[in-house]
C-alpha cells in the first residue's frame, strides 16, 4: 500500500479520528523545534500524511500530529520531548497505542513497532503506509 491509498483508505473510514490537516509552514516550524531539541526529522511520507491529516486515532491508537491545534491529538514534538531518554540516536515515535511504540529510525530510514517497557522489536517496514495500521488498528 502506499501512503496515498492509506491517505484515500482513511478518508473513507469514519472509524478514524482525523484531525485536520496542517500546513507547510507548520511542518516547519515543527521540524525546527525538533532539531533544537536534538531530534531527528521525521520522513516525508509522514509529512504527506500531515498535510491531510495533522493527527490520527482509533482504538487507543494514535499518530500524532506536530502542534496540533487539537489537544485531543499528542503533539509530537512534546511526546518525543517527554520520551526522548528512552529512545536510540536517530528514532523519532510518531504514534503510539497501549502496547506499542510506532518508531521512525531516520539512519535506518525504517519504520518499527516496538514495546517501549522491554525494547523489543515486534515489526519493521520501510513503508509507514505498511505499519500504521497497526498502530490504528484498523
Amino acid at each position: 500500500m502506499t501512503i496515498q491509498e492509506l491517505i484515500d483508505y482513511i478518508k473513507q473510514n469514519d472509524e478514524v479520528g482525523c484531525n485536520k490537516a496542517t500546513s507547510d509552514v507548520k511542518i516547519a516550524i515543527g521540524v525546527l523545534k525538533l532539531k533544537e531539541a536534538g531530534l531527528p526529522e521525521p520522513s516525508t511520507d509522514y509529512y504527506k500524511l500531515l498535510r491531510q491529516f495533522n493527527g490520527l486515532s482509533n482504538n487507543g491508537g494514535y499518530v500524532m500530529g506536530i502542534n496540533p491545534e487539537s489537544t485531543f491529538f499528542p503533539n509530537l514534538i512534546d511526546y518525543n520531548l517527554k520520551e526522548k531518554e528512552n529512545l536510540n540516536t536517530g528514532e523519532i515515535i510518531l504514534g503510539y497505542d497501549d502496547d506499542y511504540w510506532l518508531i521512525y529510525n531516520q539512519n535506518n530510514k525504517n519504520y518499527k513497532i516496538v514495546d517501549p517497557d522491554d525494547g523489543s522489536e515486534e515489526g519493521t517496514s520501510n513503508n509507514l503506509a505498511d505499519i500504521i495500521p497497526y498502530v490504528l488498528h484498523i
